[in-house]
Formats: structure tokens, C-alpha cells, sequence
């Protein structure tokens, strides 16, 4: 173990002040999140990467919930900068190097596309958050290096065998599930903001909805035989209305449950009486209809095997990743 780190945590573990020779002054101001061998994380890390997460947290929740979820993402965060510590350490003990073009290269294309290729905007926005051109290029240089370093240790091609993507299909049979379809088209007219008054046929006064008499008018055509789509065309206001209508292949848990309800008792062909909702109104027509299938293993084959691809590269990045914990001393403060 290296000296400063065993110094640190000697001192740690006295409850002593880690003096300032040890460690940088902005350190020691600062405040230490963890040890990892002869480095440390501060907590202005750990708030830096954790402040968006805690914005989001602080809008939805609140006392001890919220304490908690703050408590859950800063160690999420502190564990997430320590892995990235340790690969940056396995990086330098190995030797590797990253060439200064790279990072050039980097800083010149977030200058391009970020900043209309002015520099002098980028150095503006890197000096109103007190940082430095150099720990900018820093940050860059670091990013790669963990990308470069994960991507070498999971760089052997991963083997999926064709049993294994067969017993996926199979212990997850209910994933490859599709539900009842149908073809819809829509013709949808909101709401009259002012009612109108007209007689009933008992001679009484009554208020109803301009648009709901105009529906009424339009229901009659479609029962009389008049094209679907041109009606939607020349009534509907759904978005639809520019393509008759057509709002494609749906399932019962795509449409709210007023419309769910009458559609899938239809045959092709056949069509709703007017459907009012909180909104609007509604005439929908059925056009083609899909029973419940299971979708065949050959057609979701591939897919399958990238997912299993994906879990075994993840596993090994996860063994890599624990070997290096392994052989390093971590001191976490919270």
C-alpha cells in the first residue's frame, strides 16, 4: 500500500484532521467522500454528480422519503465514482497511454457542435464554473479512458448458444405475447363550449350540444353507406383526420377504456354508435382485426441473442470490475 494512503488512513481512523501536506488544500476544505489506494474522491465530486438526480427528488418527495432517496443516489454516485477511480488506477498501472491529439480532437468537436466553433465561448463557460482548460481536457482524457478500458476487457466475442436462446423463449414465453389487434379509424369531434336549446319530442325545452348534433348528422351518413375515411377527412378533429381516420393496429391497452370496451366486440366492417367521452365524442370503425398470437421464436431470434450478449458482457465487465476491487484498499466515509 502506498504511504499517503496509508497516512490517510491512520489519520482517518484516529479522528485526527488530515493535515495539509497529505492531501491539496481544496481537499482538505472540501471534505473526503472516499479513499481509493492513494487517491481520494471529495464530496464536491459526489455533489456534482449527484445534484440533477437530488433536483428531480427534491419535486417529487419529501421528509424522511426523501431523505432516504437523497441518502440511495449520493452512495449510487460514490460508488459510481470510485468504479470509475479504479479503472483510471488499472489504466495507469498497465502502462497505457492516450495520446494528447485524442483529447484534442475532443475538445475541438464540442467546440464545433456546442459553441459554433468559437473557443473563446467554451474557455467563457469552463471559467464561469471555475474550471480550468486543463481539468476540462482532464475530464475528457478520463472519459476515454474508462470507455477504452471497458471496452477492452469485454473485447472477446461473447457465444450465445442456440440453447440458451431457446430456453430464454421459453422461460419468458408471456414477453412474446401479442394481444388482440385491431384496425381502427376514428372520427372524433370535442365538445360545444355553448349548448343550444331546441324542443324534445315531448314539446319540452332542452340544451344540447351543437356537437354532438353535428355527430349525430354524421353517424347517420356512415349508416347509410357513406365512406368512413372521407367523413373523418371532412369532419373529424382527431389528428387522424388528414388520413381518414386511420389510427392503425391498437390493443385493448393502448385505447382508454370507454372506447376499449365497444371496439373489440366488433367485426370488420362494423362500426360504433357514437361514443361520448369526458371530452368529446366519438364514432370508431373496425377494419381488420388480429387474434392473440405468440410470436414465433425464429422471428425473435436475433433479438434474444443480443440480449443475452448484453448479459454476459455486463457480467464480465462485472467480474473485471470486482477483481479490481478486489486488489485495491476503498475507504468509504458515508
Amino acid at each position: 500500500m502506498a504511504s499517503l494512503t496509508r497516512k490517510v488512513l491512520v489519520y482517518i481512523l484516529l479522528g485526527i484532521i488530515i493535515l495539509p501536506n497529505l492531501l491539496s488544500a481544496q481537499q482538505v476544505v472540501d471534505g473526503i467522500a472516499a479513499v481509493v489506494n492513494e487517491n481520494v474522491i471529495t464530496l464536491s465530486q459526489v455533489r456534482k454528480e449527484v445534484d440533477p438526480t437530488e433536483r428531480q427528488y427534491r419535486d417529487i418527495y419529501a421528509g424522511v422519503e426523501l431523505v432516504e432517496k437523497i441518502k440511495e443516489a449520493r452512495l449510487s454516485s460514490l460508488k459510481s465514482l470510485i468504479e470509475r477511480e479504479l479503472i483510471i488506477q488499472d489504466f495507469k498501472t498497465k502502462g497505457f497511454f492516450m495520446p494528447d491529439n485524442v483529447i484534442e480532437e475532443r475538445v475541438q468537436f464540442i467546440v464545433r457542435t456546442q459553441y459554433d466553433g468559437d473557443r473563446s465561448a467554451l474557455l467563457k463557460t469552463l471559467q464561469a464554473n471555475g474550471i480550468s482548460m486543463a481539468n476540462f481536457r482532464d475530464e475528457i482524457r478520463n472519459q476515454f479512458i474508462v470507455g477504452a478500458m471497458r471496452n477492452k476487457n469485454v473485447q472477446s466475442a461473447v457465444l450465445v448458444s442456440p440453447y440458451r436462446i431457446e430456453q430464454y423463449y421459453q422461460d419468458n414465453i408471456r414477453q412474446f405475447m401479442q394481444p388482440n389487434q385491431v384496425k381502427l379509424r376514428a372520427i372524433y369531434m370535442k365538445r360545444g363550449i355553448f349548448m343550444e336549446k331546441r324542443m324534445n319530442a315531448k314539446g319540452e325545452e332542452e340544451e344540447v350540444d351543437p356537437q354532438l348534433l353535428q355527430m349525430e348528422e354524421i353517424y347517420q351518413k356512415v349508416q347509410t353507406g357513406s365512406d368512413f375515411a372521407n367523413l373523418a377527412e371532412s369532419y373529424s378533429e382527431a389528428p387522424q383526420r388528414p388520413t381518414g381516420g386511420d389510427m392503425g393496429w391498437v390493443t385493448d391497452s393502448t385505447l382508454r377504456p370507454e372506447l376499449t370496451k365497444v371496439v373489440f366486440k366488433l367485426r370488420p366492417g362494423e362500426s360504433t354508435k357514437i361514443i361520448e367521452v369526458e371530452e368529446g365524442y366519438y364514432i370508431l370503425r373496425v377494419e381488420e382485426i388480429k387474434k392473440a398470437t405468440v410470436v414465433a421464436l425464429a422471428d425473435v431470434r436475433d433479438q434474444i441473442e443480443q440480449t443475452l450478449m448484453l448479459e454476459e458482457k455486463q457480467k464480465l465487465q462485472q467480474q473485471w470490475l470486482d477483481g479490481l476491487r478486489a486488489k485495491a484498499f476503498i475507504k468509504m466515509m458515508f
